[in-house]
C-alpha cells in the first residue's frame, strides 16, 4: 500500500520533537512493507531561517516534502479562513509533486486535525480515501474553539475513517461530534530499547516534555523539595524546552536544588534514550495527556515509571513497571517517589522493556494502523 502522511513537519537538530510521532509512525509502516511518503505544510512564527517554496528530504528512507511559505501569524491578519486558504494552496502544491515523483496514494492519513483539513481538495479531486488520526489534547475540554470546532467539522464530513491515540481522546470526539473512533495507540522509535543498568548510589531521575504549565514540572520540583531531607543521593534532569522555563528556574533556586535539578533543553531521540537507559525513573507530573509517548520511550529502555493519572496511562502502567498518582496530588507523588527510592532495585528493567516491546512496539502499532487503512482503501473501490 502506498501512504501520504500529511505531517507536523520533520524532527530536526533544532526542534527535535516536531513531527516526531508522525515519523515514528512513517518508519513503522515503511518497515512492515508499505511506501511510505510525508508531506507538510510549515506555518509557523520563528526568528530562523527557514527556506522558501518546498524541499525535500530523504531520511531512512522516507521522502519527505515541505513547504514553507508565510507564518500564520502574518496571513492570519487577514482571517483565518485566508490562512487555512493558504496552508491548503501550499499542500497542494506539495501534492501535485509527490504526484509526479511518487505517483497516485493509495490512501492519506492526516495527522491532526489541522492537516488533516488539507487533504479534503485532493481527496475529493482525486477520489482517494482519507484517514484522519488524531493526537490532540484540546478536543478534551468541554468547550472547543470556533477554528478547532470548525476544521473537526470538516474532516467528520470528509473522512473515511477516524482514528484516536486514547480512549480519553476517543469519548471526546464522540462527545463532541457523534463519531466512533478506531484507537490506536502512539508508538516509539528505534532508539529506545533495553540497555544493562545498575542501581548506584546516586537515584538517577528524568523526565522529558515540553516546559510549559500543563505538564507539572512545578508539582515534581515541589515534591522534591518537600522530600529532600529523607532521600538518599539523587538528581533529576528535564527533557525539552518552553515558555514555563523561568518559573522552573525561579522555583528551582528558591528551593535550593540548583544542585540536583538540572534543565539541559531539547535532546535528541537518541540523546534522551541514554539518559532514559542510565537513569533509575522515569516521571511524568502531567496536568493532562492523551497518550504519552514519552513514557513509552522510558519503557522501552526499561525505565521504571512514576506517572499522573491522566490519558490512557493505565494501559502502560501496572505495579511491575511503574507506580500512578493522582493529577496535581503533590502529596501522593511525594509517596510513590519514597517508595521507589526503597524498592528501585526490585524493578526487572529487562522485563519492562520486553512488556512495552510486545504491545507498543512499531510493528504491533504499524499492523493496528494497517487494518484500518486497508478497510478505507477498500471501501472507496
Amino acid at each position: 500500500m502506498y501512504i501520504l502522511i500529511i505531517s507536523r513537519g520533520i524532527p530536526d537538530q533544532a526542534e527535535p520533537q516536531w513531527g516526531c510521532f508522525e515519523k515514528d509512525q512513517a518508519e513503522a509502516l515503511a518497515a512492515i512493507g508499505h511506501k511510505v511518503v510525508v508531506a507538510s505544510v510549515d506555518s509557523r512564527f520563528r526568528l530562523t531561517y527557514r527556506q522558501f517554496g518546498i524541499t525535500h528530504r530523504i531520511i531512512n528512507g522516507i521522502d519527505y516534502y515541505n513547504s514553507f511559505l508565510v507564518p500564520v501569524a502574518l496571513t492570519n491578519l487577514l482571517g483565518k479562513a485566508f490562512t487555512q486558504h493558504v496552508r491548503t494552496a501550499q499542500f497542494n502544491r506539495i501534492f501535485c509533486r509527490i504526484m509526479q515523483e511518487h505517483g497516485k496514494p493509495d490512501v492519506i492519513l492526516g495527522e491532526f486535525v489541522f492537516n488533516t483539513v488539507l487533504g479534503v481538495e485532493v481527496h475529493k479531486k482525486y477520489n482517494i480515501p482519507l484517514v484522519w488520526i488524531e493526537h490532540y489534547s484540546r478536543f478534551n475540554n468541554k468547550e472547543l474553539d470556533p477554528r478547532t470546532k470548525f476544521e473537526a467539522v470538516t474532516a467528520c464530513k470528509n473522512t473515511d475513517a477516524v482514528i484516536a491515540v486514547s480512549s480519553n481522546l476517543q469519548k471526546a470526539l464522540n462527545r463532541h461530534f457523534g463519531i466512533t473512533a478506531s484507537i490506536v495507540h502512539n508508538t516509539f522509535g528505534p532508539e529506545f530499547r533495553y540497555a544493562p543498568h545498575s542501581v548506584g548510589n546516586i537515584c538517577h531521575l528524568v523526565s522529558v516534555g515540553s516546559l510549559f504549565y500543563g505538564k507539572g514540572f512545578d508539582l515534581l520540583v515541589k515534591a522534591l523539595a518537600d522530600i529532600n531531607g529523607q532521600m538518599p543521593k539523587w538528581d533529576l534532569q528535564i527533557i525539552g524546552e518552553g515558555d514555563f522555563r523561568p518559573q522552573l528556574e525561579q522555583l528551582i533556586d528558591a528551593n535550593g536544588l540548583k544542585d540536583k535539578i538540572s534543565l539541559p533543553g531539547r535532546r535528541n531521540k537518541q540523546e534522551i534514550a541514554a539518559v532514559l537507559q542510565s537513569s533509575d525513573c522515569f516521571i511524568l507530573p502531567s496536568r493532562g495527556e492523551n497518550f504519552s509517548v514519552a513514557v513509552l520511550e522510558a519503557l522501552a529502555c526499561g525505565c521504571p515509571v512514576i506517572a499522573s493519572d491522566c490519558g490512557d496511562i493505565k494501559v502502560c502502567i501496572t505495579d511491575k513497571n511503574g507506580m500512578i498518582f493522582p493529577v496535581e496530588d503533590t502529596r501522593a507523588l511525594e509517596q510513590c517517589l519514597l517508595h521507589f527510592f526503597e524498592h528501585r532495585q526490585d524493578y526487572d528493567r529487562e522485563a519492562i522493556a520486553a512488556d512495552c516491546h510486545a504491545r507498543f512496539s512499531a510493528e504491533v502499532i504499524a499492523g493496528q494502523l494497517t487494518e484500518i487503512l486497508n478497510k478505507a482503501v477498500s471501501a472507496g473501490k
